[in-house]
C-alpha cells in the first residue's frame, strides 16, 4: 500500500513542473503594454533601465515622475526620444526642466526648439534657449498660439531684428 501511495504521490507531482513551465510561457505572451499595467511604481522604474524602446515609450506616458525620470536616466534612452519629450505637451514642468539642464541634449537643436515650443517648458528657460533657434523656426514660434504669449512676443522681435540685419 505504501509503494501505491508513493506513485500516486509521484503522479500527483508530475503535472506541477508543466503547470511551473505553462507559467513563464504565459507571462511572455503578455504584451510589454501589459507587462507595464502589471507592475507597481518600483518595478517600473527597475524596468526602465532594462526596457526597450516600445517599453521606454510607454514608460515615459507613465503619470508618475519617478518612472519618466527613471526613463530618461537609462543609458538606453535615445535623442530621439528625449525630442519626443521634449515636445510633448502632457510632460510635466519638472521634466522639462531635467531635459533643459542636460548640456548633451540641448547640444541637440530638435530638442531645443521641442523645449522651446513646449508651453509647459518654464519661460525662463525657454527664454534663454530663444536665441539659438532659426529664423525660420523663430517666425513659427511667433505665430504658434500654443506657446505663451511671452515666447511669442520675443520669437517675433527677434525674428523682426534678424530679418533687419540681414536686409
Amino acid at each position: 500500500m505504501d509503494a501505491e501511495h508513493a506513485r500516486q504521490d509521484a503522479d500527483a507531482e508530475q503535472p506541477e513542473p508543466a503547470s511551473e513551465k505553462a507559467a513563464p510561457k504565459a507571462e511572455a505572451e503578455l504584451t510589454v503594454f501589459q507587462l507595464v499595467q502589471r507592475m507597481n511604481v518600483a518595478e517600473k522604474v527597475r524596468f526602465a533601465f532594462r526596457a526597450d524602446k516600445e517599453g521606454r515609450t510607454l514608460l515615459l506616458k507613465d503619470t508618475s515622475k519617478l518612472v519618466v525620470l527613471a526613463v530618461l536616466n537609462s543609458p538606453k534612452i535615445t535623442e530621439q526620444e528625449i525630442e519626443m519629450v521634449a515636445k510633448s505637451r502632457s510632460i510635466s514642468e519638472e521634466i522639462l526642466r531635467v531635459i533643459a539642464r542636460k548640456r548633451e541634449w540641448l547640444g541637440n537643436y530638435a530638442i531645443k526648439l521641442g523645449l522651446v515650443g513646449n508651453p509647459k517648458t518654464p519661460i525662463g528657460i525657454a527664454l534663454t534657449h530663444l536665441p539659438s533657434i532659426k529664423t525660420r523656426d523663430l517666425g513659427f514660434l511667433g505665430k504658434d498660439r500654443g506657446v505663451p504669449e511671452a515666447i511669442r512676443l520675443a520669437a517675433q522681435r527677434l525674428a523682426r531684428q534678424r530679418q533687419e540685419k540681414g536686409s
